[in-house]
């Protein structure tokens, strides 16, 4: 067969199934069981696809809120090692504390100690970097759009650990916002 045709013929072939596969009643190739034997694939097509979105999400939050929780962190505690608490904003001292008074209730359910850093949630990191721009974080994230991209795309975090689906424009609004932050401030 000639390349021309063969090219072709892969590109159809490939048209063919990116459309068949938005078929929201039909099965994802990929199984979700919850048994050896019971696939949730099959019996509920649309909302598995979703949830394999969704995990995409989720594992690039994780990783972009840990990388957040890292900078934060290795910056202030560099700057002011005993006194970087007293540098947070007051309402982010508050929600931390009432975390740790539920981590110390929880203890039973083995959550292990955590930090301050390891307590404070995506809006409050990104909140906290916004707060001490000036005296710690305007160097090293030279532009503060980078702050406001974060913040938008809480929203869609929020989504996801809610467990509503998102789309595939929402989808590439974080792959943008993550590329953006690993272009200017590098891990």
């Amino acid at each position: 067969m000639e390349d021309s045709k063969l090219a072709l013929f892969m590109l159809l072939g490939k048209t063919a199934e990116n459309t068949i596969t938005e078929i929201p009643t039909l099965a994802p190739s990929q199984p979700l069981l919850i048994s050896a034997s019971y696939d949730l694939a099959t019996l509920m097509p649309q909302e598995v696809k979703e949830s394999f979105m969704a995990a995409e999400a989720y594992k690039l939050f994780f990783v972009f809120e840990q990388y957040l929780r890292a900078i934060v962190s290795e910056i202030l505690t560099g700057s002011n090692p005993s006194n970087w608490w007293d540098e947070m904003p007051n309402d982010v001292q508050e929600e931390v504390a009432k975390l740790e008074e539920t981590e110390e209730i929880k203890s039973w359910m083995a959550l292990g100690s955590r930090d301050r850093f390891s307590l404070m949630t995506y809006p409050q990191l990104v909140r906290v970097i916004e707060h001490c721009w000036k005296p710690h974080f305007e160097e090293i994230i030279r532009d503060k759009g980078l702050i406001h991209e974060a913040r938008l795309i809480a929203h869609l975090r929020n989504r996801i650990c809610h467990m509503s689906p998102i789309s595939s424009e929402e989808m590439e609004r974080i792959r943008q916002t993550i590329r953006d932050w690993f272009r200017m401030v590098a891990p």
